[in-house]
């Protein structure tokens, strides 16, 4: 009897022990956590209104400050001005002197201007210009062309033979068919080269505008 009561007590605290437990409230699990790198959220590209990209622009050219980029089309350039150079020094025969009023010193006396070969006189009417001595000193040098300024036959002292001389012959070649410039003046040969040697000492321009190639030949035969 005891034996049976206390089996039934041990199987009644059994029971009761294991409600208990059924009872309590189990932990809960805690999930572990594991750090876990959160991504970075990658905004998203929409797509815009970009402006069309500008052309770069093209380097300016290099323009010179005097000349212009485009130069319209020019008539040529006119020739450029000769030189007008003139003689320096005239070859004459020694002792060459201007004397004035019609006569030499020898008494020989002619109303126009002449140039006097036996006493190496330039004789001059009153009151003539520069240029008109000139032209008789361009006679008294052809006397120096043909013998130095040395005495004359009597029939050449109008200098005929300065024809014969280089100078004469080189001049008389130059100005053949040459058109005649001069006015109010004999034409010869004596004549013209009297009137293109005074002029290239006096006036070159006036000799190069009116015959260019008299001036030629003076430039290069007449100091």
């Amino acid at each position: 009897m005891k034996t049976a009561l206390f089996v039934l007590t041990l199987s009644v605290f059994f029971v009761a022990c294991a409600v208990s437990r059924a009872a309590e409230p189990r932990p809960t699990a805690t999930p572990t956590l594991t750090s876990t790198a959160t991504p970075t959220a990658t905004a998203t590209t929409f797509p815009t209104d970009t402006p069309a990209p500008t052309a770069t622009p093209t380097a300016e050219p290099l323009i010179s400050e005097v000349l212009p980029a485009v130069r319209p089309p020019q008539e040529p350039p006119a020739s450029a001005p000769r030189f007008h150079r003139g003689g320096t020094s005239l070859p004459l025969p020694e002792g060459t002197t201007v004397v004035w009023g019609g006569c030499a010193s020898d008494g020989t006396c002619y109303w126009y201007n002449f140039y006097w070969a036996p006493t190496h006189e330039v004789v001059m009417q009153p009151g003539e210009p520069q240029y008109k001595v000139q032209h008789e000193l361009c006679h008294a040098h052809q006397h120096w062309s043909i013998n130095g300024g040395a005495p004359l036959a009597p029939a050449d002292y109008d200098l005929e033979s300065w024809y014969a001389t280089a100078e004469g012959q080189s001049f008389t070649a130059a100005v053949s068919g040459l058109p005649w410039p001069w006015t109010h003046s004999a034409v010869s040969g004596l004549e013209d080269f009297a009137w293109t040697c005074a002029y290239w000492y006096l006036d070159p321009a006036y000799l190069l505008q009116v015959s260019p190639e008299r001036y030629d030949w003076v430039a290069n035969n007449l100091p």
